[in-house]
């Protein structure tokens, strides 16, 4: 026996039964966890600073691979280029690190500490 329905006709309240459930699909696919790619991870900070830095006069070449490097000590992950060679005492480097820059800066004051260098500058 089918029912009766006073105050809508069978073929509205089957749309609205439809309606009703393209909304509730509509609502599950805009709630559901999205199946996408997971995001890129963020690169930590990298800092990099142009220093002019002026060493002793008993270093014989500041310019030398090793002693560039042995200005960086046991700061892991930070690397000194030459950039540019201004007399027999000073230099130009370029500090490349994973950051932040008090962590750059951090490695700064460490090269200053050294007894070879007279005075860093950031330039």
């Amino acid at each position: 026996m089918d029912c009766v329905y006073p105050l809508a006709s069978r073929a509205a309240l089957r749309g609205a039964r439809y309606g009703t459930a393209a909304s509730i699909v509509a609502l599950g696919l805009i709630t559901a966890p999205h199946n996408v790619g997971a995001d890129e991870p963020i690169a930590p900070p990298k800092c990099a600073m142009h220093l002019s830095v002026e060493v002793t006069p008993d270093v014989p070449n500041p310019s030398d691979g090793g002693f560039i490097s042995s200005l960086l000590g046991n700061h892991a992950g930070y690397q000194l280029f030459l950039l540019r060679v201004v007399s027999d005492t000073r230099v130009e480097l370029q500090l490349e690190g994973p950051g932040p820059d008090e962590r750059c800066q951090e490695v700064i004051d460490a090269m200053d500490d050294d007894g070879r260098v007279e005075s860093i500058d950031v330039i």
